[in-house]
């Protein structure tokens, strides 16, 4: 590591998570936690279904940083309620919200004050054939304002980005809009690049601490 203010990112081997990797890294070493290897200079790479082998992992790792931006997660399919499995519902439980849990609790023990949860519409609004994301995304959203409210000194924002041009954008809309009528949604508002929403939140991510709200959708701020 070198002298660089260290900062955590999930997931910061694609999309959204490789976006806020450029970003950041123009002043930050990041550390990187996926279940594959990004670009940056330190990378913990686990899957975040195998909820023992990540938790060993990092308590086996001592690197204090300043932030932590929680980005990694699964869509998980797209079918009616009653079609997912247990199975499939479990694994994005674990990589949504359990493998959160491992990692939030091992960045305060490194140091970190500073939490950003990177939220969605789905976690306050159930969408067709949604059952794996709207469900985790509510849960996770819940798990951090529980945080928050049980450690103040602790700082925790969640930022909506919106719809962004990824690879879970082109699954959405390779449905049928017929048996999820909520889709259309997708073909109807165009996507924004999510280098857009990282440039974003690094250029203002330390404002959003000041603010006295918890969550914060880009689409509503001036510079969107």
């Amino acid at each position: 590591m070198n002298e660089k203010k260290s900062i955590t990112i999930t997931g910061a081997s694609s999309g959204l998570g490789e976006c806020l990797l450029n970003s950041f890294s123009k002043s930050y070493s990041i550390i990187n936690i996926s279940r594959t290897r990004s670009k940056c200079e330190y990378n913990i790479v686990n899957d975040f279904k195998d909820l023992l082998g990540l938790k060993l992992k990092l308590e086996k790792i001592k690197i204090e940083h300043d932030l932590c931006i929680l980005n990694a997660g699964t869509m998980g399919s797209i079918a009616s309620a009653f079609d997912v499995n247990h199975e499939e519902f479990l694994d994005a439980l674990k990589i949504n919200v359990l493998a959160n849990k491992i990692i939030i609790d091992w960045s305060i023990l490194n140091g970190c004050k500073s939490f950003i949860g990177i939220s969605s519409g789905a976690a306050l609004k159930n969408y067709d054939g949604w059952l794996n994301y709207c469900v985790t995304k509510s849960s996770f959203r819940s798990m951090l304002l529980q945080y928050q409210k049980d450690i103040p000194k602790l700082n925790f924002k969640l930022i909506s980005p919106g719809i962004l041009r990824t690879e879970m954008n082109k699954k959405i809309k390779s449905v049928d809009v017929n048996k999820y009528p909520d889709m259309k949604k997708f073909h109807q508002t165009p996507a924004e690049e999510p280098q857009k929403a990282a440039e974003l939140i690094f250029r203002k991510f330390s404002d959003y601490f000041k603010r006295e709200e918890l969550e914060i959708d880009l689409r509503n701020e001036n510079e969107w």
